[in-house]
């Protein structure tokens, strides 16, 4: 096809259907001397469209060999896939001499196999620009613990879309999954940041596509992690059923090892929220058996929001225990929680998990009666900057003033300014309420 003819293609037309000019005006129906001025302009003349229509159909009613032969005469010097078009025609064998030599088309057929195979190879990605969107994930994911999370989400964006952009070009296949699983990754982040914002559709929307780049990319430790966060998501949004699901179809693509532990013990603290005892037992019990000295890509080397260590595990347990009611259990977990996060490495501690830990704490020593360990166990929490004060933070603190309206508190002083502080920070809280 011809999108408008000019003096060139015409000229091209009537050599390749080896015409004189007065043979060819005949042929289209016009005046020889049209067809010469046509000519003489070259692609600054332009015929009428009522000569362009005569010249479609001629084109259009030629053979397979004159089709041939004009894409050659307009194709650019050297240029052998125009030269190779009646090849695409579906010309044959005893056609070749008409278009070019056999030498010209083995040559031809040659330098079309190189071209292609060097834009094979040709990448937009090097070494060093994976290496820096690796460390640059690692950074982040680790970042993030001891940070607020707002600023965070912007540096996580930024890097994807970094990442959006390379994929755009073009890449060898192993950098091409490379880049998946960074998009899986930073998705993955800003689904968690997300959800500690408040806003728990878009978390679910990041959550979805951080499984599609899971997918794509085939990487397991990304996709056991991704089902993990988007049960939680599913568990908050008050569909625990479907987070159940979710959390076990995590644990087909978990190896023995953090990323089994880390699904097991959200599986039991959906359990606890469906009031299963029974299987809430069964998931801690399998928690402990899934340690492993094995070592996943995610949950082990890049850690921060992606790993799940003791201190970690200690707080789900405890978060567990306090919604089946056992305040003894809870207590000792979250208390070991409280210690190892204190005692650990500053750069790996989770202000988040930690502060949670210290409300489900509180919720256990009101349980048992003591004001004075609440009020104790929620100085830390009540005094973080409000730029920390996630979501989940702000929920819990209204289950636990719940338990200090309750008749045993109703006349204690101490629990009427616990309280008001509390109605305080939720008021000055960063994050959104999710829901009346």
């Amino acid at each position: 096809m011809v999108g408008e003819w000019t003096g060139r293609e015409a000229r091209a037309l009537r050599d390749a259907k080896r015409m004189s000019i007065r043979e060819f005006a005949a042929h289209l129906g016009v005046h020889e001397r049209l067809v010469s001025k046509w000519e003489a302009g070259g692609s600054r003349v332009r015929p009428r469209p009522v000569n362009q229509a005569a010249l479609d159909t001629s084109l259009a009613r030629s053979d397979d060999v004159v089709r041939a032969r004009f894409s050659t005469l307009l194709a650019p010097a050297g240029a052998d896939a125009d030269l190779l078009a009646f090849v695409d025609a579906g010309a044959v064998k005893g056609a070749v001499p008409e278009v070019m030599s056999e030498k010209e088309l083995i040559m031809a057929a040659a330098h079309e196999a190189s071209e292609h195979a060097a834009a094979a190879e040709s990448t937009n990605v090097g070494a060093t620009t994976l290496a820096q969107l690796d460390a640059d994930v690692r950074r982040i994911a680790n970042e993030y613990v001891h940070a607020a999370p707002a600023p965070m989400m912007m540096e996580m964006l930024r890097v994807r879309r970094r990442v959006y952009r390379l994929l755009d070009g073009q890449q060898k296949p192993v950098d091409t999954s490379h880049l998946y699983l960074l998009a899986g990754t930073l998705s993955g982040l800003l689904a968690n940041a997300s959800t500690d914002l408040g806003y728990l559709d878009a978390a679910g929307e990041q959550i979805r596509a951080a499984w599609a780049y899971a997918e794509l990319s085939g990487h397991n430790g990304l996709r056991a992690w991704t089902r993990g966060m988007h049960a939680l998501i599913e568990n908050w949004s008050d569909r625990p059923r479907n987070a159940v699901q979710l959390a076990r179809s995590g644990q087909e693509f978990a190896a023995p090892g953090l990323a089994r532990v880390r699904l097991l013990n959200i599986e039991a603290r959906v359990w606890a929220r469906l009031g299963s005892d029974t299987d809430s037992d069964r998931c801690l019990r399998a928690a402990e058996s899934a340690v492993s000295d094995r070592r996943d890509e995610l949950h082990d080397e890049i850690g921060g929001v992606f790993g799940f260590g003791p201190a970690k595990a200690a707080y789900y347990a405890g978060a567990t225990c306090i919604q089946l009611g056992r305040a003894e259990q809870a207590l000792a977990a979250t208390e070991r929680a409280i210690g190892l996060y204190t005692s650990g490495p500053p750069l790996q501690r989770s202000y988040g998990a930690e502060s949670l830990a210290r409300v489900d704490n509180a919720a256990a020593h009101l349980v048992n009666g003591s004001i004075d360990g609440a009020a104790a166990a929620l100085r830390p929490v009540l005094d973080l900057p409000e730029d920390r004060r996630i979501a989940q933070l702000g929920e819990r603190l209204t289950g636990l003033r719940r338990r200090i309206a309750a008749p045993t508190y109703r006349d204690a002083v101490e629990a009427r300014g616990l309280d008001e502080r509390i109605e305080e920070f939720c008021i000055a809280t960063a994050a959104p309420p999710r829901r009346p």
